[in-house]
């Protein structure tokens, strides 16, 4: 009874891998219904004529049971080949010629005896959605090519006579009725499956719109502290993994209130828009640049020592040095460096680090940097700085 579980969980895991395996297929509802109506027509095709085989297994009927068997064995190879080796379009093929053949060898035996004829409008039913539109309608062209005129010739020949002309106009009639049916369904999901698709597609692009809205800063478009705190998760533990190094650069606007207070504050947000860019023409583009609040930034290095951070900023305190901004003339800023430490359990303690070698550079003189492992700041110190 276990093994015989395990069997059929494989089958069913089996399935849905192969529903499932091919990304053509999941990204296009259209191939992905064509799979599944596929697999579902060769497991009722498969059970059927294996009924039909056992059920006609009699002396009179032998041949009979056999050409049951034959079907049934093959359907159940293109249903291996479909869920197995995942060969959808062998197993579409293979299904549809099969209803091809079948259904013109039993409309040339049965003839309208029975009303056997009127089995032959499943073909269009299956091969449309199964090949599409395209595909689907030359095999359907193909199959009432041979049908329609052996319906034409079986005139006063079938069903003892009772096959006449009216008979054949009904049957051509409901034949096209169905054809057309078919094909209108088809274009009809197939549009229905456009416009879900385009939504999607909509809805995907308006998605990562609102992600990247909600990690930017307005202002200067600069990541915000989001985002920020998320990476510096993310590269500390890349550093531990990888054993490299880490640096932050805490960076704060001196006399940021004054721009303020003198010039308004539209110009004290151009002052921010273009100190963010003084800072991204000077950092890498593998480095994370954030506006932590206010006038302050914080710049995160992977892969950098404190040696490589100090050298960094200097270089942006250069920059800024040298730049005359908009309605403010000449600024400066003040710089905290520190190590991330890989091994440290939260953000709050690696940033602590570098505000407080702000603090202290803010504390002795401001346009200056300072980092926190060579730093020595008392209680006092830390309540002067502002």
């Amino acid at each position: 009874m276990y093994y015989l579980q395990q069997d059929k969980a494989k089958m069913l895991s089996r399935i849905k891998t192969a529903f499932a395996a091919d990304a053509e297929m999941k990204q296009d509802p259209s191939l992905h219904r064509r799979l599944i109506m596929t697999a579902a027509i060769l497991i009722v095709t498969t059970l059927t004529f294996a009924s039909f085989a056992f059920i006609n297994f009699e002396p009179n009927s032998y041949l009979l049971s056999i050409v049951n068997l034959i079907i049934s064995i093959s359907t159940a190879l293109a249903l291996y080949s479909l869920i197995v080796k995942k060969s959808f379009y062998f197993a579409s093929y293979f299904v549809t010629a099969l209803l091809f053949t079948f259904l013109v060898i039993f409309s040339y035996f049965a003839g309208n005896e029975s009303f056997g004829l009127i089995w032959t409008v499943c073909y269009p039913l299956f091969v449309i959605p199964i090949l599409g539109l395209r595909k689907g309608m030359i095999m359907v062209v193909l199959f009432y090519s041979v049908i329609i005129p052996m319906a034409y010739l079986g005139i006063g020949e079938w069903d003892y006579g009772f096959w006449d002309i009216k008979g054949f106009v009904r049957f051509t009639i409901a034949t096209l009725a169905v054809v057309y049916t078919t094909c209108f369904f088809e274009v009809s999901a197939n549009s229905a499956y456009k416009t879900i698709q385009e939504i999607r597609e909509k809805e995907k692009v308006h998605l990562i719109a609102l992600e990247k809205l909600s990690v930017t800063d307005q202002l200067t478009g600069l990541s915000n502290r989001r985002y920020f705190d998320d990476h510096l998760a993310i590269e500390r533990k890349r550093a531990k993994r990888h054993n490299k190094t880490l640096s932050l650069i805490m960076i704060d606007i001196d006399h940021f209130k004054n721009v303020n207070d003198a010039h308004g504050h539209q110009v004290g947000d151009s002052v921010l828009r273009e100190f963010a860019r003084l800072l991204q023409d000077n950092v890498r583009d593998t480095d994370i640049i954030s506006r932590w609040g206010g006038e302050e930034f914080i710049v995160l290095l992977p892969s950098t020592s404190s040696e490589s951070a100090i050298s960094v900023a200097k270089k942006i305190q250069s920059a800024v040095n040298s730049h005359c901004f908009s309605g403010a003339g000449k600024l400066t800023a003040s710089f905290g460096v520190s190590n991330v430490d890989p091994n440290s359990n939260s953000n709050r303690e690696s940033v602590n680090k570098a505000d407080q070698a702000l603090y202290q550079a803010k504390n002795q003189g401001r346009n200056s940097v300072v980092v926190y492992e060579n730093m020595q700041m008392t209680d006092a110190d830390l309540q002067k700085a502002d």
